[in-house]
This record gives C-alpha cells, sequence and structure tokens, in this order.
C-alpha cells in the first residue's frame, strides 16, 4: 500500500470498486436508503495513508456516468491489500515507472 501511495497523485484518474449509500424514493413519496457496491471512476483531489489500518484513501470527484453516483459529486475509496484498482495518468516520470 506504501508504493501505491506514492504512485497516486493529485490530478491522476483512479476506478476502483466501492460502497456508496444510495437513498431511493418511491412512488409514494417515502425514501429509503441502503448500501451499494459499485464501481467508480474519479478524480484524485486528496491521499491519505492510514498505516493503522493499512488502508489508502482516495478523495475526488466522479469523472465517469454512474447510475447511483452523479457527474462530479465526492466520494472517497479505501485501498486495501488485495483490492484492484486502475491508475491512469496524464504522463508517467521515471520514478514512479521504476516502482511498478
Amino acid at each position: 500500500m506504501w508504493h501505491a501511495y506514492n504512485l497516486v497523485a493529485t490530478g491522476d484518474s483512479l476506478r476502483s470498486t466501492t460502497v456508496r449509500k444510495v437513498q431511493t424514493e418511491s412512488a409514494t413519496g417515502s425514501s429509503s436508503s441502503s448500501r451499494v457496491r459499485t464501481m467508480l471512476t474519479i478524480c484524485v483531489e486528496d491521499i491519505y495513508f492510514d498505516t493503522q489500518a493499512c488502508v489508502l484513501r482516495v478523495k475526488g470527484r466522479n469523472i465517469q456516468e454512474n447510475q447511483y453516483v452523479k457527474m462530479g459529486a465526492y466520494h472517497t475509496i479505501d485501498l486495501e491489500l488485495n483490492r484492484k484498482f486502475t491508475l491512469a495518468k496524464a504522463k508517467w516520470d521515471i520514478i514512479q515507472l521504476d516502482r511498478i
């Protein structure tokens, strides 16, 4: 996770599965909420590495249409060991390529 922390930077695009609380409204006007696992792609704005839990928390705005999350909505994705993610950068530098 430490290497992932050193690879992810502000402005990168990160795609991974995450859990999102979704509110639905019925025809009668009542609303209910549920937690839904979904795939999100965010533009990275903030990165935090929790050493105690060994979790990388990546915050950003949603940049790809999703049925549960509107474009531009903020979300924090928690990356854990053995959780797959895709990282896209405008340009990879030599130090980042060496880490891979």
